[in-house]
């Protein structure tokens, strides 16, 4: 056994010296191909292993483009997702072991109708071939995130702790060092748009993937098995984020998480379903008889982002001179112009990019607008789909929500473990916070924010189906 262990070493101390050599000669070629060996190695014998590398890296990941092919790929994340969805689905083929309480929860059954639907419109797609370029990211994301998770999680709830665990700690020093860099420009609320790149590719997105982890994080304070040091650990990931969720700049980010906010304290207080739908119908209400006074109003508003806090919050209504507001208004009329041609299938899946441009409105446009596809999406999870994949795509979109809100609500009551509680409140309130900010951007075409939404989804549904009844001595004994 000694003789072995003493093998294993000399083999590991030689595998790093050599790549070290080779990188030091610039023989890149030999790393690359190691790093091939330990991913294939680590996707057959230890695959859990391999999921939380997957968390671990995504942080990190960057963009490698191919212009000719027009191809990009976040290296290393979406080549794990990839090798994962392969073995999960060898697996499937091999021996055809799904528990067939997830497989035939409703919301595992609205994903495969949500796919199904993105399927047939790739068919009838302008660009079939951006659009199942889409649907094939789009299924290596969910079944990496979801399906694959459900599989690492549903024995043992603490390796999703681990999972996410993993992911933040790596973002808590992507953070770190923007926030450092971010210092080096004085802070500069200009510098806050770009200074978080490669990593994220905007402030909104580094933002949102903040505001998604603040509420996990926080939940994770009262896990009852946490220890002392652990909690101190969380505290501080908690500080770094919220600094870093603050010097994001991004306002929509902000709204999100006070929305999050909101849930949280109508669960704590129970305040009835019916009084939440009696006052949001007079707030929506209020709105809509004075839409006319309130447009007025933010077209009179002049207030661009700002470094400082109170002006960057008014300039959230401000639609007349500020170029982000003006540009979101510009993609959702674009969108709505296409929707009014193509409402039952849409554009196709991934294609409003490379179609918006025409559906333009002279007076909506910016200095960055842009004719050529090269600038984002429609900034909404939920106009985007519609004008992809039309009215039916929309509506698979809305049930997910709506399903996974309601078993995440549902389960946080009903359950009798106050982990499985504490865990399913934690995921609920990230995943409203990016329901809120998805009503203004999109990033879930991205393994950035897909793989800890989708692994939220695989928490709620694993908790509801399997623990929901569980005692405490019962959860988390692994």
């Amino acid at each position: 056994m000694k003789n072995t262990k003493y093998i294993l070493f000399g083999c590991a101390a030689l595998f790093i010296l050599v790549n070290c050599y080779a990188l030091t000669r610039e023989f890149f070629m030999v790393p690359l191909l190691s790093l091939a060996a330990l991913l294939v190695y680590l996707l057959f014998f230890h695959a859990d292993t391999l999921v939380y590398l997957l968390a671990l890296s995504i942080p990190f990941s960057i963009v490698i483009r191919n212009e000719k092919v027009n191809l990009g790929l976040s290296v290393p994340s979406e080549i794990i997702m990839v090798a994962l969805t392969f073995l999960f689905l060898c697996r499937i083929i091999y021996d055809l072991s799904v528990d067939r309480r997830i497989a035939r929860h409703p919301v595992s059954i609205a994903i495969y109708v949500y796919l199904l639907w993105m399927f047939i419109t790739c068919i009838t797609s302008q660009l079939p071939i951006v659009s199942f370029k889409f649907l094939a990211s789009k299924i290596w994301f969910i079944v990496s995130s979801y399906f694959i998770v459900i599989q690492l999680i549903k024995n043992n709830l603490k390796n999703w702790v681990r999972v996410f665990n993993c992911y933040a700690f790596s973002l808590a020093c992507v953070v770190i060092i923007t926030t450092i860099r971010h210092a080096m420009t004085g802070f500069a609320e200009h510098g806050s748009h770009w200074i978080m790149a490669p990593f994220y590719n905007d402030h909104t997105a580094y933002g949102a993937i903040l505001a998604f982890f603040i509420p996990i994080t926080f939940s994770f304070l009262f896990l009852p098995k946490t220890t002392r040091l652990q909690r101190v650990g969380y505290i501080a990931m908690l500080v770094v984020f919220l600094i870093g969720f603050y010097l994001s700049f991004s306002r929509a980010a902000w709204l999100s998480l006070i929305g999050s906010a909101a849930v949280f304290i109508i669960l704590k207080l129970r305040i009835k379903f019916s009084w939440v739908v009696v006052g949001a119908a007079v707030i929506f209400g209020t709105f809509y008889y004075f839409a006319d006074d309130i447009l007025y109003k933010m077209s009179r508003n002049s207030q661009d982002s700002s470094g400082k806090l109170v002006e960057h919050l008014q300039s959230i209504s401000n639609i007349s001179t500020d170029a982000s507001n003006v540009e979101r208004l510009n993609r959702w009329v674009s969108a709505f112009g296409m929707i009014k041609e193509k409402p039952l299938v849409g554009w196709g899946p991934g294609t409003y990019q490379f179609e918006y441009a025409p559906f333009q409105k002279g007076k909506y446009k910016t200095i960055i607008s842009t004719n050529f596809g090269d600038r984002g999406n429609a900034h909404s999870e939920f106009i985007g789909p519609w004008a992809e994949t039309g009215f039916p795509g929309l509506l698979t979109v809305l049930v997910l929500m709506v399903l996974i809100i309601y078993y995440g609500i549902h389960t946080y009551i009903q359950a009798q473990s106050r982990t499985v509680r504490t865990l399913v409140l934690g995921a609920v309130l990230a995943l409203i916070s990016y329901y809120i900010h998805g009503s203004m951007n999109n990033f879930l075409d991205t393994e950035k924010l897909s793989f800890p939404f989708w692994a939220a989804f695989a928490l709620i549904v694993v908790c509801n189906t399997l623990y929901i009844n569980k005692k405490e001595e019962e959860i988390m004994e692994g």
